[in-house]
């Protein structure tokens, strides 16, 4: 545990070299994550490494908590995926930015202790939503295989990815695999081209309903420019059609080898097409297509190319992996992360046995995957759509943040964290990764926990781990493009796992089933239809628990006979909403009788109900009655549960409460 997020005046030394250890460790945990989390989202992995490098070294030298490391977050993959399926990856820019834009203002207004008033059932709840939707999707990138559309797709289907994973692989000789493996890398860098030359096209095309005429274009831009990309591209693809049909058909031969010539022959037709569409047609719908069908046909051309067999194996050696190095391995190494283990282990396996597998597509140049929102973008965006998934991105990231800036809070010693200047600088953060086309960010609990961990006693280190990832992207690319894009998927079914959290359930239920049913309403309903609908149900139920909590009153009336005694039992909370229910059994009790009102199971009596019991004392009493009001068992009742609460301090107090107040408010994270 950290000390103090300040260093002492006399330990500057000391300081930086902690600072500088703790960099390297958060670099190794977060540079797999970032990748991962962007390949889960159906974005280029640049975009999760840009956000990376903005949550390092902007966010980092502005936050609220020093030692809290920003980046990409598993936490909002469905509804970045979400943006991107239904109007495209231009449009997810613009959406991030908005979304910054919230966060900045209620910053700004002070609203940050205002997002941590959620139930934590159904904070857990939208977790464990998350968990199954990045489980269900992530599961069949694991074989190589694209995900089937919505989260109760995906969980259906997934029957079907076992079995082509568990397909015996086609185990050719060192040479075809050499081959296809190669293939693969050309064909992927050539289809993240065509993707990114796609993006660029729709950030310039701009469209206006003209009535009777449909959708035209406006040209804002020189199409030729894109024409001349797209010839290079499809001249480039042609050198590759030819040399992988002329292998397959004259060395490998057989069914398969048809099926990938024929995919590749379609590949380069479609690509042709791009390329006449552009220049005839100009910047239009119509060459947007193309290119989409371009991006498509070079997709079914991977699908042909990889082996389902392999990269299920690659991808159980990582969960595997993970598992063992975070059970097993002596405490002393587990500073290295297991994520990056395993993620290194697999790709040292794919390169050696050389496996025809799917890896990671990423730039020569990040500057390259930067993509600004241009005037044709914010023309031909659909505000309305737009502008509620930024608020439910600001809402979503501000919670999740603000979860591990209470959890990093009890990490260490140091200062304690300014909750709005936090929210401040990740709304300043997401702002600058909108304006790039990137993935959003929140704080994120394992890099910071893992950052607090290594000896992290200033902001420093979170800064110095974003320089950590910009100085390896742009040196080292070559290295990413090594990593079996199977192995990243299966770093994301174990997080998904992770999020479900079976543990928290357990933990709900010492609160009651309706803590659980709270949790179970919103999981369900995320899964069933998106993310807002299940956490406003998840809301909307826990509203219900509390009105109900505070209007439920079971009152029962013993009475005695022989001795002219009765008993009025209360349990719940007796409030003016069940005065009604309270006057009714009052007037049941015998004339002249003994009445005793027992508290001990009363939660809360509020002002109006004790004024009914005064009022008919009086009136009993006028009548030979008399009212015995137990209030030594309702003090004992709230002395008790105050004890209870100052027993939780206490615990808190041991020299385990940090972790424990860690791994029970923030979000799990592989």
């Amino acid at each position: 545990m950290s000390e103090s997020s300040d260093p002492k005046p006399d330990q500057p030394t000391r300081s930086f070299r902690n600072d500088l250890l703790a960099s390297i460790v958060v670099f190794l945990v977060a540079l797999p994550l970032c990748m991962g989390i962007a390949i889960a989202s159906d974005v280029p992995v640049a975009a999760g490494l840009i956000t990376g490098i903005v949550g390092g070294i902007v966010v980092g030298t502005i936050s609220g908590v020093p030692l809290q490391v920003s980046g990409p977050a598993a936490g909002l993959t469905v509804i970045v995926f979400d943006i991107v399926q239904r109007f495209g990856l231009e449009m997810l820019g613009l959406a991030v930015l908005f979304a910054g834009l919230l966060q900045i203002i209620a910053g700004t207004l002070r609203l940050g202790q205002w997002f941590r008033a959620v139930s934590p059932a159904v904070i857990k709840g939208m977790l464990g939503g998350i968990g199954v939707l990045i489980f269900a999707s992530q599961f069949h990138v694991m074989v190589d295989d694209k995900p089937k559309g919505t989260g109760i797709q995906n969980l259906l289907s997934i029957p079907s990815a076992i079995q082509k994973g568990l397909q015996f692989p086609e185990f050719r000789s060192r040479e075809v695999r050499k081959f296809r493996s190669d293939m693969l890398r050309r064909v992927g860098e050539l289809h993240r081209r065509q993707v990114s030359l796609h993006e660029r096209l729709a950030e310039h095309t701009e469209f206006v309903n003209s009535e009777g005429s449909g959708n035209q274009a406006l040209k804002i831009d020189d199409p030729q420019k894109y024409a001349e990309q797209q010839s290079q591209l499809t001249s480039e693809l042609e050198t590759t059609v030819t040399e992988l049909c002329d292998y397959e058909t004259g060395t490998v031969k057989g069914e398969r080898s048809d099926k990938i010539c024929a995919a590749a022959k379609e590949a380069l037709k479609q690509s042709n097409t791009a390329v006449i569409d552009l220049r005839d047609q100009g910047l239009n719908d119509l060459a947007l297509k193309a290119q989409k069908n371009a991006e498509t046909a070079l997709g079914g051309l991977l699908g042909e190319l990889k082996n389902h067999g392999f990269a299920a194996q690659i991808g159980m050696l990582t969960i595997i992996l993970i598992v063992i190095w975070q059970t097993l391995i002596p405490k002393s190494l587990k500073m290295v992360p297991a994520p990056l283990v395993a993620v290194t282990a697999a790709s040292v396996v794919a390169t050696v046995i050389v496996l025809p597998v799917l890896f990671v597509e990423v730039p020569e140049n990040l500057m390259d995957e930067i993509h600004v929102p241009t005037m044709a973008v914010i023309h031909n965006a659909p505000w309305g759509d737009l502008i509620k998934l930024s608020v439910v991105i600001a809402v979503v990231a501000s919670a999740e943040t603000l979860l591990c800036t209470t959890a990093v809070d009890q990490l260490h010693s140091g200062p304690r964290a300014k909750y709005d200047q936090e929210l401040f600088a990740q709304g300043v953060g997401n702002t600058l990764c909108g304006l790039m086309g990137a993935l959003p960010m929140t704080g994120v609990i394992v890099r910071s926990s893992a950052n607090v961990d290594a000896g992290a006693t200033t902001r420093l280190s979170a800064i110095l781990h974003g320089i950590w990832l910009l100085l390896f992207v742009s040196a080292l690319a070559f290295v990413l493009r090594s990593i079996p894009t199977a192995s990243l998927a299966a770093m994301l079914v174990f997080t998904g796992y992770k999020l479900l959290d079976i543990k928290s359930i357990k933990k709900l239920r010492e609160y009651g089933w309706g803590e659980v049913a709270i949790y179970v309403a919103t999981v369900g309903t995320i899964v069933a239809t998106d993310l807002l609908t299940g956490v406003i149900t998840g809301i909307a139920c826990a509203a219900v628990k509390l009105l109900y909590t505070f209007s439920h009153l079971k009152v029962r009336l013993v009475k005695d006979k022989e001795t002219n005694r009765a008993v009025l039992k209360l349990v719940g909370a007796a409030t003016f909403v069940r005065l009604p229910k309270l006057a009714v059994k009052l007037e049941d009790v015998p004339t002249g009788a003994e009445l005793h009102v027992d508290f001990e199971h009363l939660d809360y009596i509020d002002h109006a109900c004790l004024d009914l019991l005064m009022s008919w004392a009086k009136q009993h009493e006028s009548t030979g009655g008399h009212m015995v009001i137990d209030w030594d068992s309702l003090h004992a009742n709230f002395r008790q549960e105050q004890r209870k609460q100052r027993g939780r301090i206490n615990d808190l107090d041991g020299p385990d409460s940090a972790n424990r107040v860690a791994e029970e408010s923030a979000a799990p994270e592989a």
